[in-house]
């Protein structure tokens, strides 16, 4: 009876979730029109285009939401503060140095600096090595399929492109990097990959009419 009323409620929230998704999408189309921007869908972008990023500190300071909730959120990109280049994050730094100039990760000082990460400090080194192993055979699928697999490849229940690379929509259609898919972006640009599936981000609101294009896979 108690695994029964768990399994009830758990399914109640997801249904209480979605209709929550639903209705933000109906009022942004109300607003914004049928082109505008829907919570975590998936676009197509060349990862060659995504030369800066903005911080989920800026997200937040923006919407008010974490990076991750704030899909699908137009904005005027005017009151973008702080926008960087990626190539200063350390993360596409040793991804090239890696896999673009052959150095290991212990050569880098990886394993070094996750273990002083919030996300990895907690975490033994052999289970980092492993998170880095899994990384170089993620690299060598997408080299020999020449393609990024899309979050519902990966896993059939995924909602939409939820935990995809997260790409924001700037000024003139400009992608702009939103912190999440690191090393999966650094990948696509590394093998030089012309088109990637990515989650939706803030949209510029004169930007809603690129959506077209982005939400093209060709």
């Amino acid at each position: 009876m108690k695994k029964l009323f768990i399994k009830l409620f758990r399914t109640t929230g997801r249904l209480v979730e979605r209709f929550k998704i639903y209705l933000r999408d109906i009022k942004n189309v109300l607003r914004y029109g049928l082109d505008a921007p829907k919570y975590m869908e998936r676009i197509w972008v060349d990862p060659r285009e995504i030369t800066h990023m903005i911080s989920r500190e800026e997200v937040y300071r923006l919407t008010g939401i974490h990076r991750n909730r704030a899909s699908g959120v137009v904005i005027n990109w005017n009151d973008v503060a702080e926008i960087t280049p990626i190539t200063e994050d350390f993360r596409i730094e040793y991804c090239f140095k890696h896999w673009q100039e052959g150095k290991s990760w212990e050569e880098i000082g990886v394993f070094d600096f996750m273990s002083n990460t919030k996300a990895y400090g907690n975490w033994p080194e052999e289970k980092i090595k492993a998170r880095f192993s899994m990384l170089d055979k993620a690299f060598e699928e997408t080299k020999n399929s020449r393609r990024l697999k899309t979050r519902s490849e990966m896993n059939p229940s995924n909602f939409r492109e939820q935990d995809g690379i997260l790409v924001h929509i700037a000024k003139n259609g400009k992608p702009v990097f939103g912190g999440n898919g690191f090393h999966r972006l650094a990948i696509a640009k590394v093998l030089k990959l012309e088109k990637i599936p990515a989650c939706i981000g803030l949209v510029d609101k004169d930007s809603i009419s690129y959506l077209k294009q982005y939400r093209n896979p060709e």
